[in-house]
C-alpha cells in the first residue's frame, strides 16, 4: 500500500504551481517591468519562430510625392532604392551596401516585368532611378543587361544588350521541360524588379511569377493548376535561383484586378517599392496589399474581394522562402533624403 504523503505529492505540486503562477501574475502590474517584459511574462501570444530560425525582412519603402500617375518623381524612387538596401545589408554606405549583393565583377540582369508595363507606365523611370542608385554606388554600365523593358531611360546608356532567343537544350524542371532563354547564361546575377499585380489565374503575378514564365520558350500550358507547383519548380533551377541576389517590388502602382491585362479603373498609386531577399515573403506582403485593394476599392458587381496563391505554400515547402506570416518581419517605411 502506497504512502498518503506519496500520493497526495502530484496534488501538492499543482497547487504550489497554481498560485505560483497567480503570484507572477498579480505582481507583474507592480514591479515596473517594461511593456515589452509585461507582454513577455502576462500574456500569452501566438507561437513565434518556434523553430529558432531567423525571420525574412521585407521592406515597404515608400514616398509621399514618388508617383502621381504614370509621372513619377525620379529623386524620390532612386532615394527609396537607397533607403532599401542599406536597411537590407544593414550598410549605411551605399557603396558597401549594394556591394553586399552584388560586386564590381558581376553582370547583373536587371529583370522587369514585360506584361502591361506599357500602361502602368513607371518600368522606364523605375529603371532610371535603380541605375543612378547603382552609379551612384560606383557601377559602371557594363555591369548590367535590362530584361524585360520596352523602352530604355538614358542611363541605360552603355549597358549590355539584351540577347533575345533560347537556349539549345531542354532544362528538366520536375513536372515538364522546356528551352530556358538565353539571356540567362550571359549574366552572373540578376536583381528582380517585378511590377505587382493580380493574376486571374495564378492569383498574384509577382517576384517568382516574375522569374518563371518569361523565361520559358513554351510557358502557356504551365497556367494548369494555377501555376502550382511550376513557378517554383522553374525558379529553383541553378540556373535561376542561383544567380538571384536580390528582390525589388515596383509597387508604384498596383493592377489589384483584372490583372494580367492591364484595365486602368483598377489601378492604385501606392507610391513604394518593396525589398527583400526572399521571393516568397516578398510575394506574400504584395499578395496582403492586392487583398486589401480589393477590399477597399472599387471591384465589379459579383467579383470576389478574395485572392490566393497556393503556389506560395509550395514555395515554402520547397525551402524557397517563407509565406508564413510568422516568419516575415515586415517593416514600412519611408525612404532617406540621401
Amino acid at each position: 500500500m502506497l504512502n498518503p504523503a506519496v500520493k497526495s505529492t502530484p496534488r501538492l505540486f499543482l497547487w504550489v504551481l497554481l498560485l505560483t503562477t497567480a503570484l507572477i501574475i498579480g505582481l507583474c502590474p507592480l514591479i515596473g517591468l517594461s511593456q515589452q517584459l509585461l507582454e513577455s511574462y502576462c500574456y500569452r501570444h501566438a507561437i513565434d519562430d518556434p523553430l529558432s530560425l531567423q525571420k525574412s525582412p521585407v521592406y515597404q519603402i515608400f514616398g509621399e510625392f514618388s508617383i502621381r500617375g504614370t509621372k513619377v518623381h525620379l529623386a524620390s524612387v532612386r532615394r527609396m532604392f537607397n533607403t532599401g538596401v542599406r536597411k537590407l545589408s544593414g550598410e549605411d554606405d551605399l557603396a558597401l551596401a549594394w556591394r553586399h549583393f552584388i560586386h564590381d565583377d558581376d553582370v547583373v540582369a536587371l529583370k522587369f516585368t514585360g506584361v502591361s508595363s506599357h500602361e502602368l507606365g513607371t518600368n522606364r523611370d523605375v529603371a532610371a532611378a535603380l541605375l543612378q542608385s547603382l552609379y551612384q554606388a560606383g557601377f559602371e554600365p557594363q555591369n548590367f543587361m535590362l530584361v524585360g523593358l520596352a523602352e530604355l531611360p538614358d542611363e541605360a546608356k552603355g549597358t549590355r544588350p539584351y540577347s533575345y532567343g533560347w537556349q539549345k537544350e531542354d532544362i528538366d524542371f520536375g513536372s515538364d521541360r522546356d528551352r530556358l532563354a538565353q539571356w540567362l547564361s550571359e549574366v552572373t546575377a540578376i536583381i528582380n524588379i517585378p511590377s505587382m499585380m493580380d493574376d486571374n489565374i495564378i492569383g498574384l503575378r509577382g517576384a517568382l511569377a516574375n522569374l518563371t514564365w518569361p523565361l520559358l520558350k513554351r510557358p502557356a500550358r504551365l497556367y494548369k493548376n494555377n501555376g502550382d507547383p511550376f513557378v517554383p519548380e522553374i525558379y529553383e533551377l541553378p540556373q535561376v535561383r542561383g544567380k538571384i541576389r536580390l528582390h525589388i517590388a515596383n509597387a508604384l502602382r498596383i493592377l489589384y484586378h483584372g490583372g494580367p491585362e492591364f484595365q486602368a479603373q483598377y489601378v492604385e498609386d501606392c507610391g513604394s517599392l518593396i525589398v527583400s531577399t526572399d521571393p516568397v515573403s516578398l510575394d506574400r506582403v504584395a499578395l496582403e496589399l492586392v487583398r486589401r485593394l480589393r477590399r477597399e476599392k472599387p471591384l465589379p458587381y459579383g467579383v470576389s474581394e478574395k485572392i490566393s496563391a497556393s503556389y506560395l505554400e509550395t514555395a515554402q515547402a520547397m525551402g524557397l522562402g517563407y509565406q508564413d506570416l510568422n516568419f516575415i518581419d515586415y517593416r514600412k517605411i519611408r525612404h532617406d533624403m540621401k
